[in-house]
């Protein structure tokens, strides 16, 4: 009678394993993040677009590139910090960058825009606590860096990027009024970033960060 249920004992081990196996790849199926609903769009000429969706059944984004109607190609990123009239994407030749929210905080996500390979990512605003809501103005560009406004509940900073390295190249503290648009501007010395904000809009040197007061 033991060596019979012994006998048993292989096949009944085997099966589990195949049951385990099976229900393993059913999970890996069905649980593997699909896109949902696009939630902006950033265009880049009058054919390609960068496309936000959201994670179906998630809190993720897919960032796309877009050809047409052809995905050139596809990242999965966590929670998207922009908004439709409010990106959070600049973009360069070289580099994507991505604007996201993680535990509270705002962070940048770098990809490469030939094949969305993740170049780097930094945390935002590191010194300061947890972001707030805000109606104003996320990410500004001039394709050669992006200009990021993060903000708290009693203060604001703008950080600039260089796109191509994914660098950090200055900081400025804002303060806590507002901001209620921004902008950037050409020019032969590299531009002006401009932010609206409490009294009226002040400009800072593109290159430098230098506060140079109304735009």
């Amino acid at each position: 009678m033991t060596r019979r249920i012994l006998g048993w004992i292989g096949p009944v081990i085997v099966g589990i394993g195949v049951a385990v196996g099976a229900w393993g790849v059913w999970y890996m199926v069905h649980a593997r993040p699909t896109p949902g609903a696009e939630i902006d769009r950033v265009p880049i000429d009058d054919r390609r677009a960068l496309v936000v969706r959201a994670e179906a059944g998630g809190d993720r984004a897919f960032v796309e590139l877009r050809d047409g109607d052809a995905v050139v190609w596809q990242a999965l990123v966590p929670r998207y910090g922009g908004r439709p009239g409010a990106p959070g994407i600049a973009w360069s030749p070289v580099a994507v960058s991505v604007r996201v929210i993680r535990d509270g905080h705002a962070e940048l996500f770098a990809l490469s825009m030939h094949d969305a390979s993740k170049l780097g990512g930094m945390r935002l605003a590191p010194d300061h606590g947890p972001i707030a809501p805000t109606d104003g103005p996320v990410t500004l560009t001039d394709h050669t860096r992006s200009y990021e406004i993060v903000s708290g509940p009693d203060w604001h900073q703008l950080v600039a990027i260089d796109l191509p390295s994914g660098r950090a190249l200055w900081a400025r503290e804002l303060g806590p009024a507002p901001v209620r648009a921004g902008g950037v501007t050409d020019g032969a010395d590299g531009g002006r970033v401009w932010i609206d904000q409490g009294a009226g809009p002040h400009a800072f040197t593109a290159l430098t960060g230098t506060e140079e007061g109304t735009r």
